[in-house]
């Protein structure tokens, strides 16, 4: 199959007093012992090699001894076991025979040196064998007491063999799996092929009726709880889930009725305290479903932690379950009885085991590492497919505490509404010690000594971390008097205010040199370098005041203010700060102008949108059938070629001559598209290079428009345009005459060597050097990787000059970066396709602008694209409009991307769901603006009626107050007034009553009168109090008729009579409701 062989099999010692770990080479047959040294955390991991042993048979099955560690059993295809010594070099080793040969499947150590050995079935012996090797701990323990010149290395010459097992269990029977308990060395639990687990006790010898029995056929990759040992684990070979049981289930008279109820309602098998059908995720692929290994590796359970599990499947997903204990009420608990588990939380500790090019770093085997206190983070020891030994880290989730922990008020709800941003949080800084406690330990604890001679004492570290002042050091100051730049006041959009606070920025860290990014001005960086320093200028906020960091926080909601949608040419002029971005939708503008009119149709195929790489591989994406007309079949490479052949000509597209090729309109329209949104006149500029800031009279300029001419193929333009701007810039004049006299064309080579000075390429100037690279080697080569150049350029240099293999893999490595690195520039290759998806996933995990990702896809998806993960960014989006009551901004974004998904006349985007409406909760029957004649919230002559539910039987008994909740509908009324009734007619079309069942709105079980209706009540000292019946007073009245509703007992109320009656009250002004509905748990908070 050419796969890589795995390296083989790691273990962490089970013994807490040592701290060493195994290596098993499985292919050269080598045991090795490790010894951490120092550090082990993610990135460093310090360990010295003590042993090795290299002369065992190929082995089925292992297990370290803890009470003896330096003995490992090894289990064979034929039953034998060999006792290896690993921690002196000597290779020495002893068997323990049997009598039938069959494979030995499991082996398991206890704490006092039994050994237990699972064998295969076999009809007329025993399958379970237990044998004593305690003598061995003697033997070893004096050998290694001798002095150092009389070291006994191995075992004793003159020790007997071990001949007979001290117990056999189990007859004829396939024990696949078994494990002894630590709290008591004399029970064991085994896992029976095709009938489920048993737990022996080693006490009552020759009785196999009273070991306990499990039905499942979970009987694999047993586990045991070390910190609670009445709990273990177990899988199944063919199925994703695991199954974690109770030893304590022994009768069912000794259960809580809240686990019965489980086993006999929930189907959970007896003895099982929870069950997961589904731990992991199953293969794609269906060569790895007829795998004859199990679906899950391996089941570990933390020594430090209670109740945490890891699990290891085939694919190399490493996945940490941590559970704790089902609550129950105290009167249901029973002392003895097995208790239910569940899932707090789960978290995969390497999320990227599944990319398609990590095969060689899955993770093949794995251990926890025993650290001996829980302060520190749970981390485990793994090994990779390519041999390599890594520490990973349980992921933390510590930072959320203070989230939690800090008391919030209601969430900012917009810039318009005159609160201070950052009023939003009120923090008490003298907790902050106790907040913060959680994130101060972890990060003292980050990096230090965990083993060897430096090793750190963590409980001191703990403690000084508790009480040092660096809480201090982490609440920030919002309350800064720190200037902003006049720049920033003076801006009217966004563009404008971020370059400014871009600029102010780079002055504050012109004289830092820390930042990740302090090389770039020394050497010509990448493309893709400079964008992310510039958008990482701005990242850390906390040196600018508030408004700085509220419209920093808000960039995307002020963005969509400023219509940033999908008018192309205005989206460059809002992202004008970042020249990348508007390098991309100047693309995307020159896209959907050779798309228009079916420019880039040609029967059968739809090429519009598509990129460099997709057009040259013929990749039609995960929905090829929209691509395609009607019922037709994908072209081959010949049809391809016509088809792109007349799309060229109706886009005026020049024929392909630069270099032999079999596919030659392939690259006139991959050509084509590296110029798409560019100014067709190279004297003309408006902004839209990805070079930023470039004027006229600038050197970089100059040098674009000649190396563009270079790229074509001009070179006697190029010169022309060095020559004419070196009367501005003189250094220009060398390098015309150095490119005029270097003899190369675009398919010419050199005559003699050109002695031309290197130097002179600027170290600014991406163009300059790739001039200079041209006249120095000719090669386009190193202009195609020379990353400081954009990718258009790179990609359109490439495809006029590489051959056709050599483009292929250029192009497929140049993909491979961009979805690696988040670069969106990739849009030029990929266009708007799958492989974008993959580019703007990362894009947004680095920069989390899922606004302009949501854009760009929403020209596509779901029209030609399918991924979960573009209606994840549309979703995220829109829930962010909403979020910041943007409601017209969000739909007109559903209306304008509803257009863009238009396939063949239909909109391939579902219709919205409705958002408002009017339920009764008498007759269930909804109401909306659409089923009223009119826009009118009535029913008239000729108006349709409601698509009502069951009309339900009236009430007959009547309470003082309406019960009727947030709908329409009230608790008095007797009778169903008939639709001639006048007045009830007019209750329905002022939206009082429900036009189906005429029920009307409930009272105010303080006046007694129906909600919605003018006041009968409103005396005259209410007027003089509201201000007479002016503007103010107007306002003040129609608020006091606005029903405010309990969610609790759904009482209603008028909302100057609510004011009156909660401002000395908290129950509900019912007497019989006794409904705390002014009940404040935090009195002190301001709530409002």
């Amino acid at each position: 199959m050419g796969d890589r062989p795995e390296p083989g099999l790691i273990k962490w010692s089970p013994n807490a007093a040592h701290d060493s770990f195994l290596h098993i080479n499985l292919q050269h047959r080598i045991l090795q012992l490790y010894q951490p040294t120092g550090r082990a955390r993610r990135g460093r991991f310090d360990f010295a090699k003590v042993a090795k042993h290299d002369d065992f048979p190929p082995l089925t099955t292992y297990d370290w001894s803890p009470s003896m560690p330096g003995l490992v059993a090894v289990g064979t295809s034929t039953g034998v076991v060999n006792l290896l010594r690993v921690d002196d070099g000597s290779n020495a080793y002893l068997e323990l025979g049997l009598k039938m040969s069959r494979t030995c499947q499991a082996v398991a150590f206890n704490m006092s040196g039994k050994l237990a050995v699972a064998l295969d079935r076999v009809r007329s012996d025993n399958c379970l064998y237990i044998w004593d090797v305690n003598r061995l701990s003697s033997s070893m323990m004096s050998a290694a007491s001798l002095a150092d010149g009389a070291v006994s290395k191995g075992f004793p010459s003159d020790m007997e063999p071990f001949t007979e097992p001290a117990d056999r269990r189990e007859p004829s029977v396939s024990v696949s799996s078994v494990r002894f308990f630590e709290d008591n060395p004399n029970i064991l639990v085994a896992g029976i092929k095709g009938q489920g687990l048993r737990i022996h006790d080693l006490r009552e010898q020759g009785h196999h009726g009273s070991a306990i029995h499990f039905p499942t056929k979970c009987c694999n990759n047993l586990a045991i709880d070390y910190a609670d040992p009445n709990y273990f684990a177990s899988s199944a070979l063919d199925q994703p889930g695991i199954m974690v049981w109770d030893r304590r289930c022994t009768q069912r008279q000794d259960a809580s009725s809240a686990y019965l109820e489980a086993v006999d309602r929930d189907n959970l098998p007896w003895g099982g305290a929870l069950r997961l059908d589904r731990a992991m995720q199953m293969e794609a692929d269906p060569a790895l479903m007829d795998s004859k290994n199990s679906l899950i590796r391996s089941l570990r359970f933390s020594r430090d932690h209670r109740g945490m599990l890891a699990v290891l499947s085939r694919t190399g997903q490493l996945r940490v379950l941590s559970t704790k204990h089902e609550y129950v009420e105290p009167d249901a608990t029973l002392e003895g009885s097995p208790e239910l588990l569940e899932v707090r939380r789960s978290c995969e500790v390497d999320p990227h085991y599944a990319e398609s090019g990590r095969k060689n770093d899955k993770i093949v085997s794995f251990d926890w590492v025993t650290l001996g206190s829980p302060v520190l983070q749970p981390r485990m020891l793994v090994l990779r497919a390519n041999g390599a030994f890594e520490v990973l880290e349980k992921p933390s989730f510590t930072s959320e505490y203070p989230f939690k922990l800090i008391p919030w008020q209601p969430p900012h709800r917009g810039l318009e509404e005159g609160g201070a941003y950052h009023a939003a949080m009120e923090f008490e800084p003298s907790q902050s010690s106790d907040i913060l406690a959680p994130l101060l330990t972890e990060t003292a604890l980050s990096d230090i000594a965990l083993f060897g001679q430096d090793k750190a004492n963590v409980k001191l570290l703990a403690d000084k971390a508790l009480h040092s002042s660096a809480s201090d050091d982490l609440v920030a100051d919002i309350d800064q008097n720190t200037d902003l730049p006049r720049s920033f006041l003076e801006a009217t959009s966004i563009a404008e205010k971020l370059a400014a606070l871009r600029s102010a920025s780079e002055e504050m860290d012109s004289g830092a040199d820390n930042s990740a990014y302090s090389h770039l001005g020394t050497e010509l960086a990448s493309q893709r370098e400079r964008h992310e320093k510039l958008l990482s200028q701005t990242r850390l906020r906390g040196h600018f005041p508030r408004e700085a960091q509220a419209v920093l926080d808000h960039t995307m909601l002020l963005r969509a203010k400023e219509n940033y949608l999908f008018n192309y040419r205005k989206n460059q002029q809002i992202v004008a700060d970042d020249p990348w971005l508007r390098d991309i939708w100047g693309w995307v503008a020159g896209a959907e102008e050779a798309a228009s009119d079916g420019g880039m149709m040609s029967h059968p195929l739809d090429v519009g949108y598509l990129g460099v790489y997709t057009i040259w591989s013929n990749n039609l994406g995960s929905k090829p059938h929209a691509r395609l007309s009607d019922n037709a079949a994908p072209p081959d490479e010949s049809g391809w070629e016509r088809c792109l052949n007349a799309i060229s000509k109706k886009l005026g597209i020049s024929k392909f001559d630069s270099t032999e090729t079999k596919r030659p309109h392939h690259r006139e329209l991959c050509l084509e598209i590296c110029n798409w949104g560019r100014p067709s006149d190279p004297d003309f500029d408006d902004g839209r290079s990805s070079i930023s800031s470039l004027r006229r009279r600038d050197s970089t300029w100059h040098t674009m428009t000649a190396a563009h001419a270079l790229f074509r193929g001009e070179t006697k333009e190029a010169v022309q345009i060095l020559m004419k701007a070196s009367s501005e810039h003189p250094e220009l004049l060398f390098v015309g005459f150095a490119l005029q006299f270097s003899g190369r064309d675009e398919n010419s080579a050199p005559k003699e060597p050109l002695n031309f000075d290197a130097r002179v390429a600027s170290k600014t100037d991406p163009y300059l050097l790739a001039i200079s690279t041209f006249i120095l080697t000719g090669d386009w080569t190193e202009i195609a990787n020379q990353r400081s150049l954009p990718l258009r350029d790179r990609t359109y240099v490439a495809v006029r000059n590489f051959s056709d293999d050599k483009l292929t893999s250029w192009l497929e490595r140049e993909v491979g970066v961009a979805i690696e690195t988040g670069d969106i520039e990739g849009i030029v290759l990929t266009g708007i396709s799958d492989s974008l998806v993959d580019i703007l996933a990362r894009y947004v995990m680095k920069f989390n602008d899922f606004q302009t990702a949501t854009l760009l896809l929403s020209i596509c998806s779901p029209r030609f694209i399918d991924d979960v993960r573009a209606r994840a960014f549309r979703s995220a989006y829109r829930a962010y409009l909403q979020r910041h009551h943007a409601f017209f901004l969000r739909a007109k974004f559903d209306v304008e991307s509803t257009k863009r998904s238009k396939h063949r006349g239909r909109p391939t985007l579902p219709p919205p769901q409705r958002q408002i409406a009017l339920r009764c909760v008498y007759c269930d029957a909804e109401t909306t603006l659409a089923n009223m004649p009119g826009g009118h919230a009535g029913v008239g002559p000729g108006s349709s009626p409601l698509a009502a539910g069951p009309q339900q039987q009236q009430q007959q008994q009547q309470q003082r107050g309406g019960g009727g909740g947030a709908g329409v509908g009230g608790v008095e009324q007797q009778t169903v007034i008939g639709g001639g009734n006048p007045f009830t007619e007019k209750m329905v079309a002022g939206g009082i009553s429900c036009p189906n069942c005429k029920r009307h709105l409930p009272r105010c079980v303080v006046c007694l009168e129906i909600v919605g209706m003018p006041r009968n009540s409103q005396t005259q000292n209410d007027r003089r109090g509201s201000g007479g019946w002016g503007d103010q007073g107007r306002g003040k009245l129609a608020a006091s008729r606005f029903p405010t509703f309990c969610l609790k007992c759904n009482h209603v109320l008028h909302l100057d009579h609510a004011r009156q009656w909660f401002a000395r009250h908290q129950e509900c002004p019912v007497p019989e409701c006794r409904c705390k509905c002014n009940f404040r748990a935090n009195p002190e908070l301001n709530y409002h």
